[in-house]
């Protein structure tokens, strides 16, 4: 899309929930235009099918769904190959490799033609796209993708994570409206054992202690065996919202764990230095030492986490972080204990306050990428601008997301109400979380906003939506501090090659220390000092002075 933009100052918007670097130049305000590429398929016009009368393979690199057992063979892929004439070269990566292999392309040059819900960064957008590895697509979305200009139309609000300093766009975000995702750090705990036991639902941090601690000493599943783990997670840097310390620290200071700032009374501050976070260290520390809280919750991945909820002799897992029970239990498994996992509010800490991160809705920046390797650009945006229909998905009887008609979905049954309590223009067949060869999933790039989301059909095979709705928006929502979630940012030029290095450094400085302080190896008051003064080498000073002097500068 041709688009002219004029920015004050040498500030921008940022693109993503990571914060990015990269100079706001006087290109802003210029007319953008992609590159000419010559295409070895003729194209038909925009909402013509096929795309072309030619057979076009298309190289495309994505993540796999767990829940997607073959892309190759899946019936949607089949299907919108008919539909196209476009043949996917599907290269599929696991998710924990996935960083990885995305790196290992970038460095080397071996690029598909398509990058797909590959987890490409906002940082890697506006670097690869300036060295052009990335194909502009202003033009390409303005003369072929008729879908995303009228997303772009009717959420304006988009232009911050599509347009780069340069005025270019280098990628389609992902664009769901999910309401439960706005605030995605959430505990689980195994109801059943609670019952068993004679305890209410922890409200508070020192209920949560008691609660651990007759997990642990009361034997709760009735075996005889002290082999219960009263409180568990998973490595946050492989998996969704299951780090421990995310939801725990929530009772106790503002923690964003992605840039580990806050603003608090009109300025930025590092929360990860301040009293509130020394003390939700020290809980955790106590909990560690209690027997309560696994250690290896830090550092294992989600399966180790799954095996302790779904063990064949009886769940041994009392509570777990998670953005919902399907990343502990297995949803809709066939044990059938994802159901038993009932979600605990955000704790009351020691003076009685809360800090509820919610971070609203964020798009994933980098979910479609053309790659200066692709012999179709053109064909390629006709491809993915079917995907931000939804509607007109469903009324051609098919959906990535969804599934067939009449297979995954279906029109609403007679008086049917959709989550929002209006009429539903949806209905679920294949509940969410089904390993089938039916639909994408989550795949492919889209635009589901809020309306669309919410008109789902509240039956009992939309439940995961309609549980996570509720329980969002009953003990979550009430708790959020959406005021002290820092806004997303771009920076001056002269900043921008050190901040990524000081960012990274200041991440594994906290994190190696609070892995030290909470299993006990380092003193959480001995060893503070240590602690900041690593922080303060790691480049803190100058990080809080870059963020802070761009964000004076959006107040004014």
């Amino acid at each position: 899309m041709t688009k002219k933009r004029t920015l004050l100052s040498s500030l921008c918007i940022v693109i993503s929930g990571t914060l990015v670097l990269s100079a706001c130049s006087e290109a802003n305000k210029e007319t953008v235009s992609t590159a000419e590429n010559t295409s070895e398929a003729k194209i038909n016009p925009a909402g013509q099918y096929p795309i072309s009368n030619d057979k076009i393979n298309l190289k495309v690199l994505t993540q796999q769904d767990v829940n997607v057992e073959n892309l190759e063979t899946n019936d949607f892929t089949k299907w919108y190959e008919s539909k196209t004439n476009v043949h996917v070269e599907w290269e599929v990566v696991p998710k924990s490799a996935a960083a990885e292999k995305l790196q290992v392309k970038l460095a080397g040059g071996d690029l598909p033609e398509v990058f797909m819900s590959a987890g490409i960064t906002d940082s890697q957008l506006v670097a690869y796209g300036s060295q052009g590895l990335f194909m502009p697509l202003n033009d390409l979305i303005d003369k072929y993708a008729p879908n995303v200009k009228k997303m772009m139309k009717n959420s304006p609000w988009l232009d911050q994570y599509m347009y780069t300093p340069d005025g270019k766009i280098y990628s389609i975000p992902n664009v769901g409206e999910t309401f439960h995702a706005t605030m995605p750090k959430k505990m689980f705990i195994y109801k059943p054992w609670l019952d068993k036991l004679g305890l209410k639902m922890p409200t508070t941090t020192e209920e949560l202690y008691n609660v651990l601690m007759a997990f642990k000493t009361k034997d709760p599943n009735g075996n005889g065996k002290a082999d219960e783990i009263p409180l568990s997670g998973a490595n946050g840097t492989t998996n969704s919202n299951n780090e421990p310390e995310s939801f725990i620290m929530q009772s106790f200071v503002y923690y964003d764990k992605t840039t580990y700032l806050m603003v608090d009374k009109g300025l930025i501050e590092f929360a990860a230095d301040k009293p509130g976070y020394k003390e939700g260290l020290k809980y955790m520390h106590k909990l560690v030492q209690g027997g309560l809280l696994q250690p290896d919750a830090f550092i294992q991945d989600r399966k180790a986490l799954t095996a302790l909820a779904e063990d064949p002799a009886g769940s041994r897992l009392g509570a777990g972080t998670a953005l919902y029970w399907g990343n502990m239990a297995i949803d809709n498994g066939p044990s059938g204990r994802y159901k038993d996992y009932a979600a605990v509010p955000i704790l009351k800490g020691p003076d009685g306050q809360v800090f509820g991160f919610d971070r609203g809705h964020v798009p994933s920046a980098g979910a479609f990428v053309i790659t200066r390797n692709n012999k179709n650009p053109e064909a390629s945006m006709r491809w993915i601008d079917w995907f931000f229909d939804e509607h007109a998905k469903l009324n051609e009887g098919w959906s990535d997301y969804l599934g067939q008609e009449g297979v995954g979905w279906k029109k609403p049954d007679a008086g049917l109400k959709g989550i929002d309590g209006r009429p539903a223009t949806y209905q679920m067949i294949m509940p969410f979380g089904t390993k089938n060869n039916n639909r994408w999933t989550q795949t492919a790039p889209r635009y589901q906003d809020e309306a669309f989301r919410m008109s789902l059909a509240a039956t009992p095979e939309a439940e995961t939506e309609v549980r996570l709705q509720a329980i969002t928006k009953e003990l979550y929502k009430p708790y959020s501090k959406a005021e002290m979630q820092v806004p997303h940012m771009f920076f001056k030029e002269e900043d921008l090659m050190q901040f990524g290095d000081i960012q990274k450094n200041i991440s594994t400085v906290v994190q190696d220390f609070m892995l030290k302080f909470v299993t006990g190896s380092l003193d959480i008051d001995k060893d503070w000092n240590k602690y900041t003064q690593e922080l303060d080498n790691a480049g803190l000073q100058q990080y809080l002075k870059i963020v802070r002097d761009s964000y004076s500068k959006i107040k004014k």
